[in-house]
C-alpha cells in the first residue's frame, strides 16, 4: 500500500479505537496486514529491473506524490477532528512507519554504500509479504482510498 492509504488505515484506527495506548501499536501491525493485499508497486519492479536503480524519476515523483497527499489528509482530518488530532497524526504515522526500514536498505546500503543488504529478520518478513506489488495493484489502493475516506467522513 501507500504511505496514504497507510495513513487512512492509521486514521480509521485512531478514530475508532480512540485509546493512544491501543490505537498506536494496532495502527503499526496493520502496515503488515495490508501489505499481504495486492498493492501498487510504484512502477519500481520493472525500472529497478530494466536499469538495475531502484530510485528511478519515477519512483521518486510518486514518493513525493504520496507524502504531499499524506500531508495534505493529515491537515484536512486535523481540521475535521481537532480533538483527536495528535491520536490520528500518531496512528498515520505508525501505520506507514514500517516502510522507513526501506530507506536504510535501499538508499543507504544500496544506493550510497553500493552494498547488498542482508535484511534483519523482520524487514525479510515484512519483504515477503509483500507477495503481489504490481500496477493491477493500483484498482486495490484506489478502492481502500474512497472505502476508507468514506468511513473516515461517516465519523464525523
Amino acid at each position: 500500500m501507500t504511505g496514504f492509504n497507510h495513513g487512512i488505515t492509521g486514521a480509521v484506527i485512531a478514530l475508532t479505537v480512540k485509546q493512544p495506548v491501543l490505537a498506536v501499536p494496532l495502527s503499526f501491525v496493520s502496515h503488515y496486514f495490508q501489505d499481504l493485499i495486492p498493492h501498487w508497486d510504484y512502477g519500481v519492479s520493472r525500472e529497478a529491473d530494466k536499469n538495475g536503480n531502484f530510485f528511478t524519476k519515477r519512483f521518486n515523483l510518486s514518493l513525493l506524490a504520496d507524502f504531499i497527499f499524506s500531508v495534505i489528509l493529515m491537515i484536512v482530518l486535523a481540521i475535521l477532528f481537532p480533538t483527536h488530532k495528535l491520536l490520528i497524526w500518531g496512528c498515520m504515522a505508525a501505520a506507514a512507519s514500517p516502510d522507513l526500514v526501506w530507506a536504510y536498505y535501499r538508499l543507504y546500503r544500496e544506493h550510497i554504500k553500493m552494498q547488498k543488504p542482508k535484511y534483519d529478520p523482520l524487514s525479510n518478513l515484512h519483504h515477503k509479504m509483500q507477495w503481489s506489488q504490481t500496477s493491477a495493484g493500483a484498482l486495490v489502493e484506489i478502492a481502500w482510498a474512497i472505502a476508507g475516506l468514506s468511513i473516515i467522513l461517516s465519523m464525523r
